[in-house]
């Protein structure tokens, strides 16, 4: 297969999308949705990117990352990888667990950024997971509703 060239941009934002691999839902697993976003908190602080908001769902997530210094692959390859380490030592197993590739869209004017957020925040309600967005554990919807959030929390970087 022939390796994919990314459109790198500086300080453009990118919505991105990865999903697990036979779209498993093993985010249903509230332990690893939480481990995943370990992950993604952890490299949003090494690596330096600017997290402008996120939705983990049972078979997939969505990220909108400003990546500067860092291109967008490497910033998707080590939140994956480092999940897809922990998450097979955990089970005893090996092997991949997400599909071969992710899929990002530069975003180029606060107006689709917004509109990629909103559709990332209802995407729990429209799939039937809450009632209310402000319920959903794996989102950034509460703390851009000024929610404060019940377990983990990632910061999130204001939209310029």
């Amino acid at each position: 297969m022939a390796k994919i060239k990314r459109y790198q941009k500086e300080n453009y934002v990118y919505y991105v999308t990865s999903v697990t691999k036979y779209r498993r839902p093993i985010f249903r697993d509230t332990i690893y949705a939480r481990h995943l976003l370990g992950c993604i908190a952890y490299f949003h602080f090494t690596l330096d990117f600017k997290l402008l908001g996120y939705v983990i769902m049972p078979d997939h997530f969505h990220l909108l990352i400003q990546a500067s210094k860092n291109c967008i692959s490497r910033i998707m390859k080590l939140i994956k990888g480092n999940f897809a380490r922990r998450y097979n030592e955990l089970l005893e197993q090996k092997g991949s667990i997400w599909q071969r590739r992710f899929y990002d869209n530069v975003l180029r004017d606060k107006k689709q950024i917004q509109k990629k957020l909103i559709y990332m925040h209802r995407n729990p309600l429209v799939k039937g997971l809450v009632d209310n967005p402000g319920d959903y554990e794996f989102s950034s919807y509460q703390q851009y509703n000024k929610g404060a959030r019940k377990y983990f929390q990632i910061p999130i970087d204001p939209i310029l």
